[in-house]
């Protein structure tokens, strides 16, 4: 709906802030930002008014680290999630009738392959792809986006064979008698993915456009999107991104990494810019593989097997780029899971702070997952941000207990972070994690509860303190904390109602919220009523 000069949103509970003990009835936005918080009685005169019904409004949430492309390009893609087919022969069986219904020049693609939610706990094959789907190239994309499987159609076409040895800080895999198995990860599996025929432009273009409104009906009012480059290669995600942009104005705001060395952002004009709408001030890199597939760099073998992980560039190098985006000005974040990899970047951070000294430069690690002894203390001495993913503790459960036993209780961290004064950062990483920021905060907060024994229950926080993280945190983490983040005068009008209080909510309530209204820049943007002729506030059980 148009945005109206000025709007009152009341009976309500406004809530300005994750902190805010005392909400209001209602609440004015004009002009973008908010005018008045208080009482109705007290409430200055306005063009239009939305009846709450009772409902709860928060500040707008930030996903300060998701791959909204990804989502977009697995959408187009034959669905074979846990929640698609519990076995490889169902996952077969979706493969095979795909082909069934494209021409034979026609490549098979797939997205969504977690084995631990399969009943063989393994990934397919190439022989079984081969004997399941034999005239088209298939290549499966793992949830992760870090491991591919092919069949013998599409290493062809890549020209890989039996003879081809492993890429620099990734691998092939191989069966017993030393032939590929037609599994490839990390930056093998990135080969695969960017060498593939591309998907149509158009398709995928509809495919953002529809991943963005899903956002906002999640509550979403700004994301960041996690390494523009990842899933296809930068320049084709640069091209579908700008058509979005030049398409016209956004139900979301929108802040970039780039994926890719100083040099290369040099070479194409790239600076760093902030924006409130569209933003790009960060430079993202990887520094080791991840827990699912052990290539985390970890500083002790794996509870379930003999390996320490790897790291996807050499130290050297990675600190060498670290220290060049820095010394240019950029935000820098780095994929690190395991605590080798996590020491090395934050020595990184302090060479670069230490060679070039600059104010408040907000870089950043994102996942933090297995921290490193005395990690956290240099942190908070460089400012430096852990973006963490707590809907991992869920989706990855049956992993996080394979890959470190009873170590598993210090992975993750929350409480541990907060305590020492470092910014914590809570995100969805999706499709890795959740889409739902709902999730995420349930997570935060329950540690996964409601689906097993919580996974190291004293890194829990409050929901209080998990939805801070998704206002005032993610907006911090874009530095936008000064305008956005909470429902003062004079911050930005960006806000949501929801369906329940979730300062009451147990985990699995959580996971329920419903937004019932999503406004951004003081106008609505998501809206229930065009569905439903009152609101549902839901009232937790006494």
């Amino acid at each position: 709906m148009p945005a109206a000069r000025s709007i009152l949103l009341t009976n309500g509970r406004i809530h300005r802030s994750a902190w805010d003990e005392t909400p209001a009835d209602s609440i004015v936005v004009a002009d973008g930002k908010v005018l008045w918080v208080g009482a109705r009685s007290d409430a200055p005169r306005t063009d239009q008014t939305i009846d709450l019904n009772g409902a709860v409004v928060l500040p707008g949430l930030t996903d300060a680290h998701i791959h909204l492309f990804a989502i977009a390009h697995a959408r187009l893609q034959v669905p074979v999630s846990p929640r698609d087919a519990a076995d490889i022969a169902a996952v077969l069986k979706l493969l095979a009738a795909r082909a069934q219904i494209i021409t034979p020049d026609k490549w098979v693609y797939a997205a969504g392959l977690d084995e631990n939610g399969l009943a063989e706990h393994r990934l397919p094959t190439r022989a079984e792809l081969d004997a399941s789907i034999p005239d088209h190239p298939v290549l499966v994309r793992r949830f992760c986006g870090h491991v591919a499987v092919a069949n013998s159609a599409a290493l062809r076409f890549f020209g890989i064979d039996d003879a081809i040895g492993d890429p620099d800080g990734g691998g092939f895999g191989r069966d017993g008698d030393g032939r590929l198995d037609g599994s490839a990860m990390e930056t093998a599996a990135e080969q695969l993915f960017r060498a593939a025929p591309p998907m149509d432009p158009a398709e995928l273009v509809d495919a953002l456009r529809q991943a963005i409104d899903d956002s906002v009906r999640l509550g979403l009012t700004a994301i960041v999107e996690a390494a523009v480059g990842f899933t296809v290669g930068y320049d084709e995600e640069f091209a579908i991104w700008h058509e979005i942009h030049d398409s016209g104005p956004l139900p979301l705001r929108l802040g970039f990494m780039y994926q890719l060395d100083p040099h290369e952002a040099a070479t194409r004009g790239l600076v760093p810019t902030e924006h409130p709408d569209w933003q790009a001030i960060t430079l993202k890199y990887f520094a080791d593989g991840i827990v699912g597939a052990r290539t985390a760099a970890v500083s002790e073998d794996f509870f379930d097997r003999p390996a320490r992980g790897l790291f996807m560039r050499e130290p050297i190098d990675l600190q060498r780029v670290i220290g060049e985006a820095h010394e240019a000005g950029w935000q820098v974040a780095v994929h690190a899971c395991g605590d080798r990899a996590i020491d090395c970047v934050i020595e990184a951070y302090e060479k670069a702070q230490t060679a070039h000294p600059r104010v408040d430069s907000r870089h950043r690690i994102e996942h933090y997952f297995v921290p490193p002894v005395g990690g956290l203390a240099r942190m908070k001495a460089l400012g430096a941000l852990v973006v963490t993913q707590p809907s991992f503790l869920t989706r990855m459960r049956r992993s996080i207990a394979g890959a470190f036993g009873p170590r598993a209780e210090a992975c993750y961290p929350g409480r541990s972070v907060i305590d020492a004064g470092v910014g914590y950062v809570a995100t969805s990483d999706a499709p890795t994690g959740s889409f739902s920021p709902w999730d995420g905060i349930a997570d935060a907060a329950f540690r996964a509860a409601d689906s097993g024994a919580p996974i190291g229950p004293r890194e829990a926080i409050s929901v209080r303190e998990a939805i801070h993280s998704y206002t005032v945190g993610g907006a911090f983490a874009m530095k936008h904390e000064a305008w956005r983040g909470t429902l003062l005068p004079g911050m930005a009008a960006d806000l949501i109602a929801i369906d329940r209080d979730p300062f009451t909510a147990s985990g699995s309530e959580l996971r329920q919220t419903k937004v019932l209204l999503t406004m951004l820049r003081g106008e609505v943007v998501h809206d229930v009523r065009s569905q439903r002729a009152d609101w549902q506030f839901t009232v937790p059980a006494a």
